[in-house]
């Protein structure tokens, strides 16, 4: 168990997780785990002389404006001669580069990864525990299925989509959006597959901008992926994908199109075995990559992937993760 110092939090300020249950009043829909399964990661010292690093109780993203707050959290860990740990669990790819410290966070591109910087999975709740992870069969044809933003809710937004896309970013750069409806059209014209996918114009997985009831959008989520063979997941507005972990947790295969990414624990985990990865540069061979994939593999094949992907997922359940990464063995 790894030893830590945990500075003092902010009031008023979310902490981490790993540190504490989600709040009543938190607005995050369908990211949330049982605080008890984060018990036994980390042991609080009761001093930073006798930690072997130091803990930022909040993440990056909730400590916006509070600059003096994290200055004096690494002044103190420098003071002491400790490397701090700070969780950034956000959607700005950049690099985040503080002074000793080791990063984990799910957003980043792998061309632009500093040594500090740990991928980490999104953080979803284990769907495939509630609602099953059964293998199921190959099929007449390959089924594919999505259910996302992928439409727009007014002409504003949509313009403000075809600036930052076509005019403003280049290459894996783009925002989710384009690889989503880029994908899905390609995959709408090609009479091969059996798309199932539902284009939503809004983000469903915050109270504020979910379209329907949360207790709807959730059953027919789970439901467009459990009855296809294969999920369609493309980046977000980070450059991650919480789909892509729901996906191995339910037992299905990922549709990942690769946007520069890194994935947690590649080191130990063997993704290839268990996904199509689609890199961004080829998503016009889209549609040829996934029904080579399907078309040369038998039943029996593609029921094991789906088996090994339920697998790497109890590798990559934030907890299951977090008992892995926050050790001596394995932070850098």
């Amino acid at each position: 168990m790894l030893k830590v110092f945990i500075h003092e939090p902010l009031p008023g300020v979310r902490q981490l997780p790993l540190l504490e249950g989600a709040h009543a009043d938190d607005q995050r829909l369908f990211q949330h785990i049982r605080h008890e399964e984060f018990s036994g990661i980390v042991e609080a010292a009761p001093s930073i002389e006798s930690a072997a690093y130091v803990l930022v109780p909040h993440n990056l993203g909730d400590l916006r404006g509070q600059a003096g707050y994290l200055d004096s959290v690494l002044g103190e860990a420098r003071a002491a001669g400790k490397r701090t740990i700070l969780f950034a669990n956000q959607d700005d790819p950049s690099p985040i580069d503080y002074p000793d410290t080791i990063v984990l966070r799910p957003s980043l591109y792998r061309s632009k990864q500093l040594p500090h910087e740990i991928v980490m999975p999104g953080q979803i709740e284990d769907v495939g525990s509630v609602h099953g992870c059964a293998p199921c069969a190959k099929g007449e044809r390959p089924s594919v299925g999505f259910m996302g933003k992928a439409g727009f809710d007014s002409a504003k937004s949509a313009l403000r989509y075809y600036v930052r896309n076509y005019l403003l970013r280049h290459g894996f750069e783009r925002e989710g959006m384009y690889f989503r409806r880029r994908a899905l059209g390609l995959l709408r014209r090609d009479p091969r597959f059996d798309l199932t996918a539902t284009a939503r114009k809004r983000f469903s997985a915050h109270a504020r901008t979910i379209e329907v009831p949360p207790e709807q959008a959730r059953r027919e989520y789970i439901e467009s992926i459990k009855n296809c063979l294969f999920t369609l997941a493309p980046r977000g507005d980070g450059n991650y994908s919480l789909r892509f972990y729901e996906t191995l947790s339910l037992g299905r295969i990922p549709v990942l199109i690769d946007t520069d990414m890194v994935l947690p624990l590649e080191d130990r985990i063997a993704y290839d075995e268990f996904m199509v990865r689609v890199p961004s540069s080829q998503l016009s061979k889209l549609p040829d990559i996934l029904f080579e994939f399907w078309n040369t593999r038998s039943d029996e094949e593609l029921q094991l992937m789906q088996k090994k992907a339920r697998q790497a997922f109890e590798l990559l359940h934030v907890p299951a993760f977090l008992r892995t990464a926050l050790t001596d063995e394995y932070l850098p």
